[in-house]
């Protein structure tokens, strides 16, 4: 019978090919290493295993012919063998140990192989297993939230560090969404078609510099490496939610196909309320605000690629990615209006009812030509995004009596009408050039983007108001990064230079609104290996916050009758200069990562809100968006794994300081705070079946400017059990406690408000999924994708 490690699809009688994998430096055997087998004859990739601690792998189960192997581990050069060839009268043939030289231009990283299956924390970046994560039933968001360092609040709001201005990418590029409607993206994602988060909190110049506080980059599975395979998982959760996908991998020569599609709906029950004291009057008076409402979405996403081989050197790929999303909400809001001694002197509802659906269509294709792995690459890339959506708000006041019964006024209903088309046109070419131990990567990417927005907005007064717009968007970019490697010493520079044509014009006055500016992005990474299990780092990067559409558009829009939401034109983009220390010590147990970091953002963008008053005692909540002069953050990141036997755990720990200047626009406007967060997770593998799995979130609260941000805090548990080697049973309970919550104090000298909503997390989901077919080998990630793409690797 097998072992581990060993390839299952062609075990049994026939040939059969042991060895082991071993560093080239130090002779240390090489665990979880991948072992390819090629056939000669028509360079098809037949079968594969991963080395066992020890660093041995045998593969059983080959027909008779002639092969050789490709062997590749992250942060090491991948190898070929000489040929084998497997015959009647030699049916077992015994390779000499294969050794991997430490990649001699990749900034390497210190990673325990044996934690790998859960996470690996590297001098750039974490990486981190969804498979790992309970999230059984869940979407992207919920993967997200089980993720150090990440926070997502009750809206979907992702942020890193505690700063929301986070990077977004799909596959190790910009997400096709921003906003609201990414979120809503996000969502529609399920977490079975995640394969892991990359956290990058400090980017090179290679990358986009878009993101205050770094990138987050979600990988989704895809590119499967054996035969054909495939797999569907089914689900059902409390309060109507359920969900089911199926994906279908087929490899065979030069092509690859993957594709997966996905289909989740669900139901939410949220509750809040809002407590208002209006200070503006004489005596005071009191407006509390209570909520009930649900909402109920459904989305459709589908995913596929192909890769095809032209030959050992050159691949072209193609991807698409579809999603449809479609949401129905309604809340019905119960207003009293109080005086001094706290005597009801108004009652009125307002009901708020929300329709949306929207498309959004993702193409890409690319080419790379891959002469050396990491070391003489060219790669382009042409990409083509468009998003569509409708969205409609409907506001209706129901005026009451004293005692709450109807008061027989009619008032007219107002609404909101949205359309909004988005296209996005991006091509980019890379080039790797490796001269001995230093490598430079350069690159130009260039980006057309416009979005076209109508908004139709029907008062009380029933008189149509309109607003269209048109925003325009071009950056051309160019970027070079030089990685030298000096013994354990490794230094990388890199310079980014951009210019950006942005032009806002409204359509129903005319007016334009151009911003064009130049920007370079300086970036730079010090690394050096203390021991061989042991580093220290110095990185620093430039970043940029670039307003979107709607924090510039000026029309007024309104969330309901009391509060409205007005644009800036005159928003100037953020830049932020990042610095950060750390050092990282690993062990065959675990790892601890230590990063103190430091951030000076200049023209922070930030949401204010003013209140205006209607009448005596009634008041509307103004929002919009300014410039502040400085915003600085210092704190220190902690994440750390560890590995005992049955029980696997990692989490992470996060406290930081922020202050920010807005005396540039009001000599009040300003905050000092220090905040925390930690997050942790827990396996434990009871048995070879069976394994439970729970995390732990908790946000303590945090000022910001205008306001408070009270302590939010959540906890989910799973099991997993494996019903044979195809299917396997999963629940989840997620947030058994309904701590979930988002709770905000606001206060000058014209009013105090308190605001807490609640939004329906609690759920228990029970997942179903079966596999078939050979079991999909995905590629590893990038910046060595290339060396699975090309068998023609160096022989050892």
């Amino acid at each position: 019978m097998p072992g581990p490690g060993m390839a299952g699809p062609q075990q049994g009688p026939g040939g059969r090919i042991q060895g082991s994998v071993v560093d080239a430096a130090s002779g240390r055997p090489l665990q979880a290493a991948s072992i390819a087998v090629w056939s000669r004859a028509d360079s098809t990739l037949v079968t594969g295993a991963v080395a066992r601690p020890d660093g041995s792998f045998r593969i059983e189960g080959l027909r008779p012919g002639r092969y050789y192997l490709r062997v590749s581990s992250l942060g090491y050069t991948s190898a070929r063998s000489e040929d084998v060839t497997i015959s009647p009268a030699a049916p077992q043939v015994d390779v000499p140990p294969i050794r991997l030289a430490a990649s001699a231009v990749q900034i390497e990283g210190l990673q325990v192989t044996a934690e790998r299956n859960t996470a690996a924390l590297a001098p750039d970046r974490n990486t981190y297993q969804a498979r790992e994560l309970p999230t059984a039933g869940g979407n992207a968001t919920d993967v997200l939230r089980n993720v150090p360092a990440v926070d997502v609040d009750g809206d979907g709001k992702v942020s890193l560090r505690g700063n929301s201005n986070v990077a977004i990418q799909i596959n190790g590029r910009a997400a096709p969404l921003t906003g609201d409607q990414l979120t809503r993206f996000l969502q529609s994602l399920p977490a079975n078609t995640v394969d892991r988060v990359e956290v990058i909190p400090n980017p090179s110049a290679k990358y986009d510099p878009d993101g205050m506080a770094g990138i987050i980059n979600i990988v989704l599975k895809q590119n499967t490496d054996l035969g054909t395979s495939g797999g569907i998982l089914l689900g059902v959760g409390t309060g109507n939610r359920y969900n089911a996908s199926g994906n279908l991998g087929w490899q065979k020569g030069r092509l690859t196909l993957f594709g997966n599609y996905a289909f989740n709906n669900e139901e939410r029950d949220v509750t809040g309320f809002n407590w208002r004291e209006n200070r503006f009057t004489t005596p005071l008076t009191f407006q509390q605000q209570d909520s009930d409402g649900h909402f109920d979405a459904q989305t459709h996403t589908f995913n596929g690629t192909a890769d095809l081989r032209l030959n050992r050197q050159n691949v072209l790929s193609t991807a698409l990615l579809f999603s449809h999303r479609g949401l129905d909400a309604g809340q019905t809001d119960f207003f009293q209006v109080l005086d001094a001694g706290r005597t009801v002197t108004r009652r009125y509802d307002n009901l708020n009812g929300t329709d949306d659906s929207g498309n959004t269509v993702d193409y890409s294709l690319s080419y790379r030509r891959t002469l050396q792995p990491q070391r003489n690459e060219l790669s382009s890339e042409v990409r083509f995004i468009r998003s569509s959506g409708q969205t409609g708000n409907t506001f209706d006041l129901d005026l009451l009596n004293l005692d709450g019964t109807p008061s027989g006024i009619f008032v007219a209903p107002t609404r909101n009408d949205i359309e909004s088309t988005t296209n996005n046109l991006n091509a980019q070419l890379d080039y790797t050039r490796a001269f001995g131990d230093a490598k430079l990567e350069t690159g130009y990417k260039g980006t057309a983007r416009r979005l076209d927005n109508s908004v139709d907005y029907t008062p009380q007064t029933a008189t149509l108001v309109s607003n269209a717009l048109r925003y325009s968007e071009y950056v051309n970019a160019a970027y070079g990064v030089l990685t030298y490697n000096a013994g354990r010493a490794s230094v990388q520079g890199g310079l980014r230079l951009e210019q950006a044509n942005n032009t806002f014009h409204l359509n129903n006055n005319g007016s334009d609104y151009d911003n064009n500016y130049f920007s370079f992005f300086p970036s730079g990474l010090v690394a050096y290996n203390l021991s061989e299990t042991r580093q220290v780092k110095a990185s620093y990067s430039k970043r940029i916050q670039r307003p979107d559409s709607r924090l510039l558009n000026p029309f007024p829009y309104y969330e309901d009758p009391e509060n409205v939401i007005i644009g800036n034109p005159s928003l100037r983009p953020e830049y932020t200069h990042a610095f950060e220390l750390g050092f990282q010590q690993s062990s065959p147990r675990g790892s601890i990562q230590v990063t103190p970091y430091y951030r000076h953002t200049t023209d922070a963008v930030r949401r204010t809100r003013d209140v205006q008053t209607i009448g005596r005692d009634s008041v509307i909540t103004v929002a919009t968006f300014q410039n502040l002069a400085t915003s600085n953050s210092w704190g220190t990141d902690v994440n750390g794994s560890l590995r005992m036997g049955k029980l696997t755990a990692f989490g992470g720990f996060n406290v930081f300081r922020i202050e920010t200047d807005g005396s540039n626009v009001d000599t009040n406007l300003h905050t000092e705070a220090v905040s925390w967060m930690t997050r942790g997770n827990l396996s434990w593998k009871a048995s070879a079946k069976t394994d439970f799995q729970g995390m732990f979130m908790y946000r303590a609260p945090q000022n910001v400017e205008q306001g408070r941000i009270e302590s939010m805090s959540m906890i989910n548990l799973a099991m997993r059990q494996k019903l044979n080697d195809k299917a396997t049973l999963s629940l989840r309970l997620q947030d058994p406690f309904n701590s979930m919550r988002f709770k905000f104090v606001t206060s000058d000298e014209r009013y105090l408000q308190q605001t807490e909503r609640r939004f329906g997390n609690r759920a228990l989901f029970l997942n179903f999924s079966y596999n078939f077919g050979r079991p999909p080998r995905i590629r590893q990630p990038k910046p060595d994708e290339s060396q699975a793409e090309d068998p023609r690797t160096t022989p050892y």
